[in-house]
């Protein structure tokens, strides 16, 4: 009877283990499938459940990590991205080792996140853009560690009263001191339920006399039912409108409307703008050099990748049909949103959540006019924190602006201090002028009659992109860079699987080695210096600028091709003279097969055609180290000059140095 009461007592237990842990999958199941559809509290109540139902339900502690880290509530993703970590001892979601440091970084903890990047580069197996993107959070970490006590030129305070809530605004256009127009998802209660969705809509406030934002009833006829209307631009001369038109949150087109005394009705703007399978979003508009541009965020498949920055010239109040990518120095693999133009500085302002910051998503500037941006510039940890920031405005004639941002502070849930977004007021305040500020590099003490002339950087001189083949035969040679013994290092294979464009990023990433390497070295004062000024304008001007160069050029020749003509490129490969001759002579065959296949899936690989053809051919022309600069080193005991200094790094490139074209 004993054997036979145990053997009960074990079926029950177990059936009751199986109930428990099918309940659980049933209750994972169920929020997966509500928060696919966008419904995140409404997920974490079925994963809540499945974890009540069995603890140690690994999915539903990493899809717990999910719902909340879409609902950018960073502390308690952060917690269920580590209690995934510490029951996962088969390795079976590396991904949350990831989301765990994005997390740590969103808190501002980036010698943490640094080190959870690390695990989870030693675990992750492919070599994906999630790989790519872990090595690019290292930078992040390293530049917010090193930036985060910087001082700036901005100074960061409460908007005025009435214009936050405890829900999310965005896009701020102020018309002038007294009048905004902004979107907002404001709604009667708290709650977000799904027999009620909230969409995102436009609104207009004025600031009455005693300082309070007020809102109105809007004036334009744009309001719409059952779908998203935000990102709001007014013309210069106040006659059209512009703004996004949103299915879901992803699925975004631009629209208008004209006022001429009454408003027309909204006009969908005409393709390449507007394209089926593609989201363009959030519309701003530049005056520069006596043209009007539409400057506008798209994912379409031509662009570098996520959410990239593109223009278009308005002639007559229309768009013309030529758009254009705003290019390697705006955009990145990541996400680059809410342009801004401010027409009297001739600055555009954006943000990204990619190029190096202080997490999440950053603002940066890049002064010159669209198709001829310089190199941008973050605007420091005052505007920029470890959460979001981002829909930045700003008008010189008043030195003020506002962006913004879903930092702790401001008007938020107590349940999550860091979900929704409020607006915040920026003023430039100028630059306290030292006269003894020295090069960020360190610098010998140098007796006083030694010292350096200071070099003054100025922006570059504008060069407006080559239209037309004679054009581009103007701008030859156009030279690619590379790190030592990249690509692929330590081979004497003369191929390559790598893109030039892949190179350039890794080459980016390591620039702080560069400075680091001079700072550290036996050089002089006066050679750091020199070292240092150079070094930083090569790799601004001369490897980040490289890629706008030759994408340039590649747009100029599929034109050429198009129209049926034959093209050859003569590409020389030089080498720094470290190796031995044959070693070098193979490398820079490496590098010549690395541009070449770039061009092969440029633009959704629209030459791969004419290269399989014979159309377009590459010959190439390798020196090696042949016709490297005398006064390069190639002393393995020198790794300053050898390596790291301005003339080694100038001798590894390779080319275009003709283009010939036949009809």
């Amino acid at each position: 009877m004993i054997w036979r009461h145990f053997l009960i007592v074990i079926i029950v237990l177990a059936f009751g283990v199986q109930s428990n842990a099918q309940s659980g999958r049933q209750y994972i199941a169920k929020g997966n499938k509500e928060l696919l559809d966008g419904f995140a509290n409404s997920a974490i109540f079925y994963y809540k459940k499945a974890l009540s139902a069995d603890t140690f339900l690994l999915e539903a502690n990493f899809m717990m990590g999910e719902a909340y880290r879409s609902l950018r509530n960073y502390k308690r993703a952060k917690r269920s991205y580590e209690a995934t970590i510490d029951m996962d001892g088969e390795d079976k979601f590396p991904e949350a080792i990831y989301y765990l440091a994005e997390m740590q970084i969103h808190l501002g903890k980036y010698s943490n996140a640094k080190r959870t990047i690390n695990s989870f580069l030693s675990v992750y197996r492919e070599r994906d853009d999630k790989y790519r993107r872990a090595r690019d959070l290292i930078v992040t970490c390293d530049f917010a560690l090193d930036h985060k006590s910087d001082t700036t030129d901005y100074e960061v305070m409460d908007p005025d009263s009435g214009l936050n809530s405890v829900h999310a605004e965005m896009n701020p256009f102020a018309l002038n001191e007294t009048m905004m127009y902004f979107s907002t998802m404001r709604y009667e209660t708290d709650e977000f339920k799904k027999s009620n969705p909230v969409y995102i809509e436009i609104e207009k406030s004025v600031k009455d006399t005693s300082g309070i934002w007020q809102s109105v009833e809007l004036d334009i006829p744009i309001s719409e039912k059952g779908a998203h209307i935000g990102n709001g631009v007014w013309s210069s001369d106040s006659t059209r409108f512009y703004y996004s038109r949103c299915e879901s949150r992803t699925d975004c087109e631009i629209f208008q409307v004209n006022y001429s005394g009454t408003w027309s009705e909204p006009i969908r703007l005409d393709e390449p703008i507007n394209i089926p399978g593609s989201s363009s979003t959030q519309p701003a508009l530049a005056i520069a050099d006596g043209r009007e541009y539409l400057i506008f965020s798209s994912d379409r498949e031509s662009g570098k990748g996520g959410m990239d920055l593109w223009f278009v010239e308005i002639k007559q109040g229309k768009p013309l049909s030529r758009i254009r990518n705003l290019g390697t120095r705006i955009n990145t693999k990541g996400d680059e949103i809410t342009p801004y133009f401010d027409d009297k500085d001739t600055a555009l302002y954006f943000s990204s959540n990619r190029h190096a910051g202080f997490g999440g998503f950053d603002v940066f500037v890049s002064r010159g006019i669209p198709g001829n941006l310089q190199l941008i510039e973050n605007l420091g940890p005052q505007v920029n924190g470890s959460a979001d920031d981002y829909y930045f405005t700003f008008k010189t004639t008043d030195s003020t602006g506002y962006f913004a941002s879903n930092r702790k502070g401001g008007l938020k849930p107590e349940s999550n201090e860091t979900c929704c977004n409020d607006f915040y007021k920026v003023r430039r305040v100028p630059p306290v002028i030292e006269l003894d500020t020295v090069d960020s590099l360190e610098i010998d003490s140098l007796p006083v009659d030694t010292i350096p002339e200071v070099i003054v950087v100025t922006r570059e001189e504008y060069i407006a992109p080559p239209e037309s083949l004679e054009e581009l035969q103007e701008l030859l040679p156009i030279s690619l860079y590379f790190h030592n013994d990249r690509p692929d290092p330590r081979t004497m294979s003369r191929s390559t699987l790598a893109t030039y464009e892949e190179s350039v990023d890794e080459y980016l990433t390591i620039r702080q080695e560069y400075a680091d390497a001079i700072s550290n070295s036996a050089l002089a004062g006066r050679d750091k210096m020199s070292y240092g000024t150079e070094l930083m304008n090569f790799f601004d001007r001369d490897v980040k600028g490289s890629l706008t160069r030759v994408d340039q050029a590649l747009d100029v020749l599929l034109k050429q091709l198009e129209l049926g003509n034959d093209i050859s490129l003569a590409v020389k490969g030089f080498a720094s003279p470290l190796a031995e001759a044959e070693y070098n002579l193979n490398l820079t065959y490496r590098r010549i097969a690395s541009m070449e296949n770039y061009i092969e899936v440029y633009r959704n690989r629209s030459f791969l055609p004419y290269l399989q053809s014979g159309q377009l051919s590459i010959e190439p022309i390798p020196y090696g180290e042949s016709q490297a600069a005398e006064q390069v080193s190639d002393a393995l005991d020198d790794r300053t000059r050898a390596i790291y200094s301005p003339q080694a790094a100038k001798e590894r490139r390779i080319e275009i140095m003709r283009i010939d074209v036949s009809e």
